[in-house]
């Protein structure tokens, strides 16, 4: 097995060997269902002085709720029939008299 050499303790990034890791989070992200964080997993890596930059800030700001909430709200736009995620809140884990 071959050992990742990224230091997640050092404090400088110039010395925590980063640019010689692996990246096998990457390779996971590719896969990801969103189309927005596997187009930006594939891309790392390919920049080159002609590639715009990408401020992360405004990916800061998104969580899965978040992420989620986007693309419903695109999939109703694009939708005529409405489907229903789901058809009532579970109470728990269980039916009642059921364990």
């Amino acid at each position: 097995a071959m050992e990742d050499p990224f230091d997640a303790d050092e404090k400088d990034p110039a010395k925590s060997r980063a640019i010689e890791s692996c990246l096998w989070e990457l390779n996971a992200l590719e896969e990801h269902y969103h189309p927005a964080v596997s187009s930006m997993a594939k891309g790392c890596g390919m920049e080159d002085n002609k590639t715009l930059q990408h401020d992360l800030d405004q990916f800061l700001v998104h969580t899965y709720k978040s992420l989620f909430d986007q693309e419903r709200q695109r999939g109703n736009n694009k939708r005529k029939i409405k489907v229903p995620l789901t058809f009532h809140k579970p109470k728990g884990l269980f039916a009642e008299g059921d364990v």
